[in-house]
């Protein structure tokens, strides 16, 4: 009985590790595709994230994605 809960436990722990990357990736692809970046940028960064899917999507949120900028209401 042990044994069997032990397997379950596994496959409930990598089941979830599989879907939280499978989510991360797509929210990653959205967010690619809705960035404001020429097709060569948007390319590059979707061959880096396909190809190198761990490094790729921790570069695209740390430092990828374009900062929107600030529209002042001021004037």
């Amino acid at each position: 009985m042990s044994d069997l809960f032990t397997t379950l436990a596994g496959i409930a722990f990598w089941a979830t590790l599989l879907a939280a990357h499978v989510t991360l990736f797509g929210a990653t692809i959205v967010s690619l595709a809705r960035a404001s970046l020429d097709r060569r940028s948007r390319i590059r960064w979707i061959w880096l994230v396909v190809l190198a899917p761990g490094i790729g999507i921790a570069l695209w949120f740390v430092t990828g994605r374009p900062v929107a900028r600030a529209t002042s209401s001021r004037r």
